[in-house]
């Protein structure tokens, strides 16, 4: 092995160790839009019930498709492309999608939708605590919220109980792209 490809090695070591310990906790444009995207399509079941399935088929992609650029743009300014990271974020919220896709079996061979709508709360209630566990801490609050709403709607099924989980989660993700936004301000010396 030639002294260049040692000297490598030690670099991609102590880079690893480094990404280790920075752990990435998100890009505040994603959280704050996913807060907004959450509130308003969390309300549409209480308010405009024909309107939720129509916007979740567009939201929902649609919001993904921007949180992957939103996030690619964000490693390219800050100069911290971590290809494996974005492997594991792009693999889990693939899983996520075709998760939310089997969510409609039900719907698809003929059940009412009001039947299937609390899977895909289960289904983003396990993906967000899961990638709060495993990727970014701060969603590990809005997945613990959206399970405890899945009890909710399905133990006592109380009014309004789609749009006051929507404005907790969409509260959440915005608390964590402030909290996230502040964590990335240089310190400031007097």
């Amino acid at each position: 092995m030639t002294s260049t490809d040692n000297l490598r090695q030690d670099l991609d070591y102590v880079a690893s160790a480094v990404r280790r310990h920075d752990r990435c906790s998100g890009v505040p444009s994603i959280y704050f839009m996913w807060a907004a995207i959450i509130a308003v399509g969390f309300a549409l079941p209480d308010f405009a019930p024909t309107l939720a399935a129509p916007f979740w088929m567009v939201a929902g992609p649609g919001g993904g498709l921007l949180s992957w650029w939103l996030a690619a743009r964000d490693e390219r300014r800050h100069g911290t492309i971590d290809r494996a990271e974005g492997r594991r974020h792009g693999l889990h919220w693939l899983i996520t999608g075709i998760a939310f896709l089997v969510c409609w079996l039900p719907v698809m061979r003929g059940a009412p939708i009001e039947a299937a709508v609390g899977n895909f709360l289960l289904v983003a209630g396990l993906s967000y605590a899961l990638a709060g566990v495993h990727l970014e801490r701060p969603m590990l609050w809005s997945g613990l919220i959206m399970l405890a709403a899945y009890v909710v709607l399905n133990l006592f099924a109380l009014p309004y109980t789609w749009t006051l989980t929507g404005i907790a989660i969409g509260i959440a993700l915005a608390w964590a792209g402030i909290s996230v936004n502040r964590s990335r301000q240089p310190a400031i010396h007097q």
